[in-house]
């Protein structure tokens, strides 16, 4: 298995660890849906365009959560794990497993 070292801010790390920990999976384990994901759709597996209110793109919490769905159906070569979100639809905590 090979390790990806990347540098980022201190708050950028903490925000980010803070939001994989809400929905029940690693830093590492985003890390790896967002590189798999990249591979899959041969770039960004969202929207990266200039807005005319803000610099920084932004994905709202439906839209995550289809990519994060996408990226575990679509994950493979890796320990299968799971995490548990709140389904925007239903309401409902939903737990998912996968490979990430």
């Amino acid at each position: 298995m090979a390790t990806v070292t990347t540098r980022t801010d201190d708050q950028t790390k903490t925000e980010a660890e803070k939001i994989a920990d809400e929905i029940g999976i690693t830093l590492s384990a985003a890390m790896n849906i967002f590189l798999k994901r990249f591979i899959a759709e041969k770039g960004f597996p969202f929207d990266v365009v200039v807005s005319k209110t803000s610099s920084v793109p932004v994905i709202d919490a439906d839209e995550l959560n289809k990519i994060v769905k996408k990226a575990v159906a679509g994950a493979s070569d890796s320990e299968e794990q799971q995490f548990t979100y709140l389904d925007p639809i239903t309401k409902q905590m939903t737990t998912m497993k996968g490979v990430f």
